[in-house]
Formats: structure tokens, C-alpha cells, sequence
């Protein structure tokens, strides 16, 4: 399997590009960086989210963590860069990268992929955070074929509820993902067979 497909742009929007991070890309890294440690909540981005102090630790995670997702997955799950289009027919090479994406094919105990998203705070409040979400679904159904997906988010994160609910997920209550190996309890939003997220 190869560890680059042709071209590293999963899905685009009028203003977003969602593409794969590529680890020998120094800017991809330095931005990680910039993420992790200026982004509140950003270990909460996913449960699994990497300790990054440094832009070596995040060199270190695409390269150990990331790419061997990437590869076992054909390229279709894992974190994903969010890159901001000045126009709508600009390249990636001209985008700015804004924030995070994740799609991940296992919720603990439950057969259902999810997903996840961060923007830097100088870019929040500009609707990105829902246009990536609904990009990210409409990716995972249209090309992928998967069903169901689901959000999660801690119970204290407001912001990102009102953008779940926002892109058509369903609110189930809170679950207690401390016993799956997530991190204790959060938000549970389905969005199993919903119409808007078409």
C-alpha cells in the first residue's frame, strides 16, 4: 500500500481544503505545534490526543502515529489539516491551515465512526468548525459508505454541542467513556441516518 495517495486532498469546501498532514512537511508540523499548545481544550480535540510540547513531538506523531493510521486505513482515517481557501479556487499549496479534523472508525464499545474537529482561536466564530464537520460527513457517507457517525465532546464544551447539533447530530445523553478508555464522561451525539448531514 502506498504511504501517499496522488493527492492529499480528501474534500474541499468554497473556503476549506481537508487534507492529510504530511509528516516531512515542516509547516505541518510547526502548525500542530501552534495548535496543541495555543488551542484550549485541544487534549480534548480526541481522546487520544498527543501530548505535543514541542514541534519535534509533533514531527514524531505524524511520523509514528499518524502515517501507520493513514497507511492501515488506505488514507481514510485519522487527523486530517484544515486549511483555510483565500478563494474559492485557491490551491492547498495557497490555503492557510486554520484546524484539525478527525475521523476515527472506533468508538470504543460502539460500531460507529466519529469525529472531531479544533480551529486555532483567532479563527473561531467563523462557522469553520460546522463547514469542516459537515464536509467530514458528507466525505465519510459519499465516499467511504459509512452509515453511521457520531460526535463527541466533554460536557463542559458548550461550543462544540452547539456546533454538533448545528451539523445534525442528535443529542443521547452523556456516557461514560472512562470505562471504554476515553477519558472519562461526554457529550454523546448521534447522527445515525440524518437527512441534513446528506
Amino acid at each position: 500500500m502506498p504511504t501517499t495517495p496522488p493527492n492529499p486532498i480528501l474534500t474541499s469546501t468554497p473556503r476549506l481544503h481537508i487534507s492529510l498532514f504530511n509528516p516531512k512537511d515542516p509547516q505541518h508540523s510547526t502548525f500542530l505545534h501552534k495548535l496543541a499548545t495555543t488551542t484550549p481544550g485541544f487534549e480534548d480535540y480526541v481522546g487520544h490526543s498527543p501530548r505535543i510540547r514541542t514541534p519535534t513531538d509533533a514531527t514524531t506523531y505524524l511520523t509514528t502515529q499518524l502515517q501507520p493510521r493513514y497507511a492501515a486505513s488506505g488514507h481514510r482515517y485519522g487527523d486530517f489539516l484544515v486549511s483555510r481557501r483565500p478563494h474559492p479556487t485557491a490551491t492547498l499549496a495557497e490555503s492557510v491551515p486554520i484546524g484539525a479534523v478527525y475521523l476515527d472508525d472506533e468508538v470504543k464499545g460502539h460500531a460507529v465512526a466519529s469525529i472531531g474537529y479544533c480551529v486555532l482561536p483567532g479563527e473561531a466564530g467563523r462557522g469553520y468548525a460546522s463547514e469542516v464537520g459537515r464536509a467530514l460527513v458528507r466525505y465519510a457517507r459519499a465516499e467511504m459508505g459509512l452509515r453511521g457517525v457520531c460526535g463527541i465532546c466533554a460536557v463542559g464544551d458548550a461550543r462544540s454541542r452547539r456546533v454538533l447539533v448545528k451539523i445534525g447530530f442528535v443529542e443521547r445523553g452523556v456516557w461514560d467513556f472512562s470505562t471504554l478508555g476515553g477519558g472519562g464522561k461526554r457529550f454523546f451525539l448521534d447522527g445515525w441516518a440524518r437527512s441534513r448531514m446528506a
